[in-house]
């Protein structure tokens, strides 16, 4: 508990009512943001319009925000006639009404409060939803760590190299494979769509906030999904949730504006062009060496893709990443030459395409 001032020592019953007045909204304190030994209270409206109150510490906010500093060193405004008595006071201390939303303050108190960052786990689709608004405030009152903590916590969940794409989808592949193993599709109550990192929001907060790192893959996660698969809707609907059941992937597609789904159009053009490339420029060509067979493995290999893979023929890099395990996939492959000039021209597309996607996109 601080120590006694003529602040903390103003009654509580001098300022706070036991209800609104007849032109203030209900309120209503907060049931985990409010500490007994707060030395201020804020309070913001939520979106119901309920006046929601905050009882933190002044010491917290001063050394995470230089603007919020400057405003705790203005004096407070004094009642008419007092010399002690705080004006604008709430719970004992002193109260200051932010302009900001309820549901933004929280997202941002709450990182002062969770500096492990416990609340946001690795992979969570939700991470970008439950950070915006300390993102925007920590811009807002100039809490640059805690901006760069909450950009390199959206930066883990969306790769930013070509190596780091492999490794996360190394890690889907297992948990697809978990999910599969069970009749509800459900690992510790979640669906796979649960546990993987949603694009449509990430894309949202990237924009807003001049994230463009993550913007590549996640674009290129969208690009893989279908306009039909809807965050809300699936979760809404027994019967479009069955879908999650199998192992689907959604996207909350509300949050994306018009020039983001005409990047994403032109994106998905440009990826539809390169999945026939591989057929074309990996597969197309004839044997150089004039090896019996080896034109007709190839021509079967793509053929092979084509038929047994439809899912991934959407996903360039899913089919590249394929022809560069070719020799472990096929029995009946093409001369070791040409097997070894696919693998070599395939590692080589791949690397093009990933270098690619934010002039597919337009992000450039």
């Amino acid at each position: 508990m601080p120590p006694s001032s003529p602040i903390s020592s103003v009654s509580a019953s001098s300022y706070d009512t036991d209800g609104p007045g007849p032109t203030e909204p209900a309120s209503e304190r907060h049931p985990t943001l409010y500490y007994d030994d707060g030395t201020v209270v804020l309070s913001a409206l939520t979106h119901e319009g309920t006046r929601q109150h905050f009882k933190v510490h002044r010491s917290v906010l001063c050394r995470h925000s230089p603007v919020i500093a400057d405003m705790f060193a203005i004096p407070p405004l004094l009642a008419t006639g007092s010399r002690t008595c705080i004006a604008e006071a709430y719970d004992g201390v002193v109260h200051v009404q932010m302009p900001d939303s309820a549901e933004e303050l929280i997202s941002f108190l709450t990182m002062f409060y969770d500096p492990l960052g416990t609340a946001y786990k690795r992979f969570d689709p939700n991470t970008p939803v439950l950070v915006e608004g300390a993102l925007k405030l920590a811009m807002k009152y100039e809490c640059e760590a805690l901006r760069h903590r909450i950009i390199e916590n959206l930066e883990a969940d969306w790769p930013q190299t070509l190596a780091q794409w492999d490794a996360r989808r190394a890690e889907a592949v297992i948990l697809r494979s978990e999910h599969s193993l069970q009749l509800t599709g459900r690992v510790g109550g979640r669906y796979l769509d649960d546990r993987l990192p949603e694009p449509a929001s990430a894309i949202r907060i990237a924009s807003d906030h001049a994230i463009p790192s993550i913007l590549p893959a996640a674009f290129y996660q969208l690009a893989l999904l279908s306009t039909d698969a809807d965050w809300d809707a699936y979760r809404a609907s027994p019967g479009a949730g069955r879908h999650l059941r199998f192992g689907a992937r959604t996207a909350r597609w509300p949050l994306l504006d018009k020039r983001d789904l005409m990047r994403l159009v032109h994106g998905q053009k440009l990826l539809a062009a390169h999945t026939r490339a591989v057929g074309t420029d990996i597969f197309g060509p004839r044997c150089q060496r004039g090896v019996k067979g080896c034109t007709k493995a190839r021509t079967d290999c793509w053929k092979y893709f084509q038929e047994n893979a439809p899912n991934s023929m959407d996903d360039p890099l899913d089919i590249l990443y394929d022809c560069v395990r070719l020799d472990t996939l096929f029995t009946d492959l093409p001369c070791a030459a040409c097997t070894a000039e696919i693998i070599a021209m395939a590692e080589k597309k791949r690397r093009e395409l990933w270098r690619s996607l934010p002039a597919f996109f337009n992000l450039q």
